[in-house]
């Protein structure tokens, strides 16, 4: 186990300690007016489902879902209609054009893709090798940040994480 000293540090970690606890508290709270509710709207189901609408108002509404279906379909129709308007007035020398590039996009995007597996797999040979033989130079806090090839050489730059910890803090 590390000790880190400072009493700020410490301060903060007490701080955040009982504000989560209060945060917990008021979960605690929530969940039992949560199951209050449940309980209430399994009640209020039992009661509702008995009940039988006036048929005035079911008829009334199953009439208006009918006009507003019926409404919806002309809409999505006027709608297409609109959009096949403007595409007709696109020249099909830029329609093709848009479909080629798209095609080239997407052989390119394929093509990316299997360069980025190929370095994956290239890293997954690396980093062992690296690790290897660095990790023995390497301090108590220190890690491996980078590798470059520089001049035929390999070079590693490290960071520490304790010197991180501390700058967030």
């Amino acid at each position: 186990m590390i000790t880190i000293e400072g009493k700020k540090l410490h301060d903060l970690i007490v701080l955040k300690d009982s504000i989560v606890a209060e945060g917990r508290a008021k979960s605690k709270e929530i969940d039992g007016i949560n199951i209050k509710i449940k309980r209430l709207e399994n009640k209020e189901k039992r009661i509702t489902s008995k009940v039988k609408p006036p048929k005035e108002l079911t008829d009334k509404g199953d009439a208006i879902v009918k006009q507003v279906t019926k409404l919806n379909v002309e809409l999505t129709k006027i709608a297409n209609a609109i959009n096949e308007s403007k595409l007709e007035a696109i020249p099909k020398e830029m329609k093709d054009e848009h479909m080629q590039l798209m095609k080239d996009r997407e052989v390119l995007e394929r093509d990316r893709n299997k360069l980025a597996l190929k370095v994956q797999k290239i890293k997954d040979k690396v980093v062992p090798v690296i690790q290897k033989k660095v990790k023995p130079l390497l301090e108590k806090y220190d890690d491996i940040e980078t590798a470059r090839a520089k001049d035929g050489k390999v070079e590693i730059s490290t960071f520490n994480h304790l010197e991180e910890f501390k700058k967030k803090f």
